[in-house]
């Protein structure tokens, strides 16, 4: 989710956090703030505790649900959008969403910014602005709320073979 000046590649799509179908398994939400401590949340967040805290969650309600295929994946989407959302969100606060569904999972981070992040072309050399190309290529939906605040994916299970 770069908001950095890499040229776009194609536009972020614009879209609600989609309602996620009945019946819902689980469903996990926490408000995380790193503090009022000038500068962003994530350099406030240095040993990335609520990254890794809400991967470590987010694998347990997977494998609680028999869903341990996507748990590489859902670990991967939750490290971009959370790490995003603490480098770019404002206030130092961001919410975290986790929802199980039998279709699938959705993960939604509102980060408080108004900011629409880009999708970005970068080079090898380029240190940032992989993350919301990640989320593209790996979620089989993603957007951005149109209020820009909240960043959301969804994947859904394997249909049997």
């Amino acid at each position: 989710m770069t908001r950095t000046a890499h040229a776009e590649t194609e536009a972020t799509p614009t879209a609600a956090v989609p309602a996620p179908p009945e019946p819902i398994c689980d469903e996990f939400a926490v408000r995380v703030s790193v503090g009022n401590a000038t500068g962003s949340a994530l350099e406030r967040d240095v040993d990335g505790r609520w990254v890794g805290r809400l991967r470590r969650i987010s694998a347990a309600k997977l494998r609680a649900w028999g869903l341990a295929p996507l748990m590489d994946d859902v670990q991967l989407l939750v490290s971009e959008l959370v790490t995003n959302a603490l480098r770019y969100g404002e206030d130092g606060e961001i919410a975290f969403r986790l929802v199980i569904t039998l279709q699938g999972v959705l993960i939604a981070v509102n980060d408080g910014s108004g900011r629409r992040p880009r999708l970005s072309v970068v080079d090898d050399a380029s240190e940032t602005g992989r993350g919301l190309f990640l989320v593209a290529a790996i979620a089989d939906d993603w957007g951005v709320s149109p209020d820009g605040t909240t960043t959301w994916c969804t994947l859904r299970v394997a249909e049997p073979q």
